[in-house]
């Protein structure tokens, strides 16, 4: 019996010399017998479980599909894929060894075949209403912000070779954004007359060519799309500012350029003139919620989106600033001696992250004394604070004094319960220190992986949503170890404040290992 062949280079090699060679086809048929052969025999599978492979990545292919083989294979979710006790790896390694046995171009006799079927086949009707764009019809035209690009692209291009489209995309939408008002004139004058030249253009067009006017749509028509649409989403006061703002100016800049000349108007605005917008918006979205009351009548089995709410904090407490309610103060000391800190400059050299420990600890450094004082004139905060209340509800209508008094009667009752222990009754008990969390999203990964496979290809093979699943967790463990540290400041004394103080550099893993090679 003859040894087994071994296929390495020196095979590929000599297979290549025989294919060059003429009139030798029965030895090139050995070779790749022997080949095909030899890729089996190197698959540990089943033929059983080869097929199930080829059925479920058949499965996952789109009905739509129109893409290449080798786009659609980086778009597959290989965990999908992965059946009894093979992993994502071996199935990707038995894939390619059967890739590798198939031919992956046609011959011109299959898409002759292909072309013919095409042809005998049912065309589908074309749409109404819907006309072929002509050769000859003008194309629309470069607004400013376009011109920019077509100017500086090539230049950015140069400058950084390295840059993604997007991020080139991004860095002139910056340069436009940084323009002169003078530079950006000059393109939009130049912008002016090339729309002046395209409506010339355009109108020669039409009248050479009348068959290709748009037909207008009946208003009628359009009514009656509107009548089974769903009301239009409340827009939030910024966005109505927006909308009035593009209303009133026509400009060529970009979207994103002119949404950011809006935000720097909106960030100047004074509270008097936001007010206008923040009533407006509310008055939109008690109109929305009658709107979607009677479309649900009309389809039961409409469901609408959830819709949060379309002020933002900000916007909630100018509202209130203007009509007249007064601001409600600190609940504690700590929580009135914590809003004086964050107001004073040295906390502004401080980082978020650092800030709860630098107020907790410049706390529990105040005297008695100094706390009382701190309680003291938070007394006198409510004091003041209801009678301004009081006041404030005699100028409201009954039915709206009602419902605010009704609030307010709930928020007291549920902070009853946190002022009747003052902090001199309370038992001081030392809590344990909380266990820090995982400094990055792989870290946090490897702490709860129970999986037998290497966790670092695990990683690698991981698409970027089922990292932002973990992204997520590990963000709300360190929120609630930061809640769960302040808590344990709060539990110790003077001394052992000033002894974790002393020790504070070793209380984070600083490490060496090099993760950003395994994360990406």
């Amino acid at each position: 019996m003859p040894k087994k062949r071994k296929w390495d280079s020196e095979d590929s090699a000599n297979s290549k010399k025989l294919r060059s060679e003429g009139g030798e086809s029965s030895d090139n048929a050995d070779i790749t017998k022997q080949s095909k052969k030899h890729y089996k025999n190197n698959i540990s599978w089943t033929d059983a479980e080869m097929l199930q492979l080829i059925s479920k990545i058949e499965e996952s292919i789109p009905n739509d599909d129109c893409l290449s083989y080798v786009s659609r294979l980086e778009k597959i979710d290989w965990n999908d894929i992965t059946f009894k006790t093979h992993s994502v790896q071996e199935c990707q390694q038995v894939w390619s060894t059967l890739l590798k046995q198939v031919r992956k171009f046609r011959l011109l006799r299959e898409i002759v075949v292909d072309m013919k079927d095409w042809v005998k086949a049912p065309k589908p009707s074309p749409a109404k209403n819907v006309v072929c764009r002509h050769p000859d019809k003008p194309k629309q035209p470069f607004n400013s912000y376009m011109l920019f690009v077509s100017e500086k692209r090539s230049e950015v291009t140069d400058k950084y070779p390295s840059l993604r489209p997007n991020d080139v995309s991004r860095k002139l939408g910056q340069m436009f954004k940084n323009l002169t008002m003078k530079e950006r004139e000059e393109y939009e004058q130049r912008a002016k007359v090339i729309r002046q030249e395209y409506a010339e253009k355009l109108r020669n067009f039409y009248e050479e060519h009348p068959e290709m006017i748009p037909k207008k749509t009946s208003k009628r028509f359009k009514s009656l799309q509107l009548e089974h649409m769903p009301p239009e989403k409340p827009k939030t006061p910024f966005q109505l500012f927006v909308q009035t703002e593009a209303e009133k100016e026509a400009t060529d800049a970009s979207k994103f350029a002119f949404n950011q000349k809006c935000r720097e108007h909106w960030n100047e605005m004074d509270d008097k003139n936001k007010i206008f917008w923040i009533n407006w918006a509310e008055e939109q979205y008690v109109k929305y919620t009658e709107d979607l009351k009677e479309y649900i009548k009309l389809h039961p089995k409409y469901e609408p989106e959830n819709i949060k709410t379309i002020l933002t904090k900000k916007e909630k407490r100018i509202k209130a600033r203007c009509s007249g309610k007064p601001e409600k103060p600190p609940h504690s000391p700590y929580h009135l001696f914590t809003k004086m800190m964050m107001e004073s400059e040295n906390i502004q050299k401080i980082s978020n992250k650092d800030s709860i420990n630098y107020i907790s600890e410049k706390w529990k450094a105040c005297s008695e004394e100094e706390k009382n004082q701190y309680k003291i004139r938070m007394k006198q905060m409510w004091e003041e604070y209801k009678k301004k209340m009081d006041q404030y509800l005699m100028t409201l209508p009954p039915e709206e004094r009602n419902e605010v008094a009704e609030e307010e009667f709930r928020k007291r009752k549920r902070a009853k319960p946190k002022s009747e222990v003052s902090p001199q009754n309370q038992v001081r008990i030392k809590l344990k220190k909380p266990e820090v969390p995982p400094l990055s999203e792989y870290k946090y990964f490897l702490s709860v992986y129970e999986g037998k496979e290497n966790p670092s290809l695990i990683w690698k093979n991981m698409s970027d949503a089922q990292k932002a699943v973990y992204k997520e967790e590990l963000m709300a463990k360190k929120q609630n170890y930061i809640a769960l540290y302040e808590e344990y400041l709060k539990s110790l004394t003077k001394e052992e404040l000033q002894q974790l103080e002393d020790t504070r550099g070793d209380q984070y893993d600083t490490s060496s290992e090099s993760e950003a090679e395994i994360s990406d």
